[in-house]
């Protein structure tokens, strides 16, 4: 059964997601829980491969957070150098993408205050950060939207809160889970993480059901 409008553009997104570049190079060969213990347990091409394969995902994400693009780069550096020197600890970590992700997201907000950027523009403003766009792809694939219909959509989208955004971010385009999506964001239960989704999407047909 189709996913009705607004979920079946998010949903194609989702699946675009995982034919991202950072993913294309070596998606059929990278096993991430095999890596992830190879990793730990002190392999150096292990560490090179998680890297590579990670890469553009989080670079994608640090951008949703600030334009500096050097820091940008710092901090993904020092994430992994950071994972490196911990990884004998690490091997309990079920989500490797939703651990990196985390560590990442940490480490630009934590950076940011330290350089005393302007966080009403780079994190908490809600009419700031996570521009969600239905992508090329996802409207070539699903031919039944009217371009009017994708345009309505990308505006919606970004009427919703920066945290809204943020979670449907987290969702839709990179397939986390409600369970790690709340301990991405800090929230106090999964419940808590669901609903937020929940009440955006609900916005979100609320914006667009002239369209249906």
């Amino acid at each position: 059964m189709m996913a009705s409008f607004p979920e079946a553009l998010l949903d194609y997104n989702k699946n675009d997601a995982k034919s991202d570049l950072g993913n294309r190079l070596n998606s059929v060969d990278f096993d991430p829980t095999m890596e992830w213990k190879l990793f730990c347990d002190g392999s150096e091409s292990a560490f090179i491969k998680i890297y590579n394969h990670y890469f553009q995902v989080l670079y994608n994400l640090g951008r949703q957070f600030s334009g500096d693009t050097d820091l940008l780069k710092d901090t993904l550096q020092e994430t992994f150098i950071n994972i490196r020197k911990k990884r004998s600890k690490l091997h309990k970590v079920i989500s490797v993408k939703a651990f990196l992700i985390k560590c990442y997201r940490n480490r630009i907000i934590t950076e940011q205050k330290k350089r005393k950027k302007s966080m009403t523009m780079n994190f908490s403003s809600g009419s700031h950060g996570f521009i969600l766009t239905p992508s090329h792809e996802s409207v070539l694939i699903s031919r039944q939207f009217r371009q009017e219909q994708i345009e309505m959509m990308q505006e919606s989208l970004n009427k919703l809160t920066r945290r809204q955004r943020e979670a449907i971010y987290y969702f839709y385009y990179n397939g986390l889970s409600y369970i790690q999506i709340k301990d991405v964001m800090g929230f106090s239960s999964v419940r808590a993480a669901r609903n937020l989704i929940y009440r955006s999407l609900t916005e979100l047909r609320k914006q667009v059901e002239i369209l249906e």
